[in-house]
């Protein structure tokens, strides 16, 4: 078939940036946050032709927590406009809060704290 490959339906997403010196959300620590626009495209010959379902995202670097952006300051930041992001403007992606390492009472193994029971002896984790 000679037509397969030359047009398309594609899902991209590409690094745009990054903001510097923002408090994290997450962790209240000063960071940075690198900025990934995400998109759906049609192609022709592997150039996009349009482009919908556009969405921006940004990822912490402190605490590697991952934010949705809302779509005015994720335009305004692909613009080159510095400050357009706000705490705001991001909403959390994900678990909440920071994977660190909690001491079960009953075993005494040491398991990340998203889990909500031990997966060693089986006892609720608190």
């Amino acid at each position: 078939m000679f037509f397969i490959g030359i047009f398309g339906v594609k899902q991209g997403q590409k690094e745009i940036g990054a903001e510097n010196n923002v408090i994290c959300p997450e962790c209240g620590r000063l960071t940075r946050l690198s900025v990934v626009k995400q998109s759906s495209y049609f192609h022709i010959f592997f150039i996009p032709i349009f482009r919908w379902n556009v969405r921006y995202f940004a990822k912490s670097h402190c605490c590697g927590q991952v934010f949705e952006l809302n779509a005015e300051a994720g335009k305004e930041f692909e613009e080159g406009k510095s400050g357009a992001i706000s705490q705001g403007d991001l909403t959390r992606i994900g678990p909440q809060g920071r994977i660190g390492l909690v001491t079960c009472g009953s075993c005494g193994v040491k398991v990340e704290n998203s889990y909500r029971f031990c997966p060693h002896c089986g006892n609720p984790l608190t």
